[in-house]
């Protein structure tokens, strides 16, 4: 329920940014993630990262950006065909709303940096076979975002971005020796998000 009246506002507020003539973008991506704290590393897990940005020029060269993404997260255990082990996969999808500041002016580069606030709509632990979910998972999610498209035609854009957890993903204590960020033990979503932008205004 809260999932349903958290996308009527989101979508509410979508209509009213267009309604005020801001410029939008499509974004359909792909995600390279893992969980740092869960032991597994590497960046094995593959998933869809779709959404669409509404942007405005705040100042000369510069553009504030608000985006709605969904966003596939989390983490594989790669086998070893020479020594097969239990798998373990983990499959955590958010709705995210991150908020970026875009710096234009460069000819066809453009960077970004910016926070997001998320929420986990999907929360699944595949453990050789056994489906759950992830004990103690966070319902919401709060991101970094660093990133930058290369304009390869006038509407048709190359983005990569990287995203990090500012905070554990997880509202306990983490009981494996997980990375630590300022001095704590956690979780943290950690992902690399390659893709393609369409200009919907040029």
């Amino acid at each position: 329920m809260k999932n349903i009246i958290l996308l009527s506002v989101i979508l509410f507020y979508s209509q009213v940014l267009f309604a005020q003539d801001f410029g939008a973008e499509l974004l359909v991506s792909a995600n390279f993630s893992q969980v740092d704290g869960d032991q597994l590393g590497g960046y094995t897990k593959l998933g869809a990262n779709i959404g669409i940005q509404i942007n405005r020029e705040v100042k000369e060269d510069w553009d504030l950006a608000f985006e709605l993404r969904y966003s596939m997260k989390g983490a594989k255990k790669v086998q070893d065909p020479e020594n097969p082990s239990p798998t373990l996969k983990l499959s955590y999808d958010y709705l995210e709303l991150p908020l970026l500041i875009k710096y234009q002016g460069f000819d066809k580069i453009t960077p970004y940096s910016g926070l997001s606030v998320g929420v986990n709509v999907i929360n699944e632990r595949d453990d050789n076979g056994f489906v759950g979910e992830e004990t103690n998972l966070g319902f919401m999610e709060y991101g970094f975002h660093l990133g930058g498209t290369y304009h390869l035609t006038e509407k048709l854009g190359l983005d990569l971005r990287h995203t990090y957890s500012l905070l554990s993903i997880r509202n306990s204590p983490s009981l494996t020796n997980g990375p630590r960020l300022f001095g704590r033990n956690g979780w943290y979503n950690r992902l690399f998000t390659v893709g393609l932008t369409y200009d919907l205004d040029r």
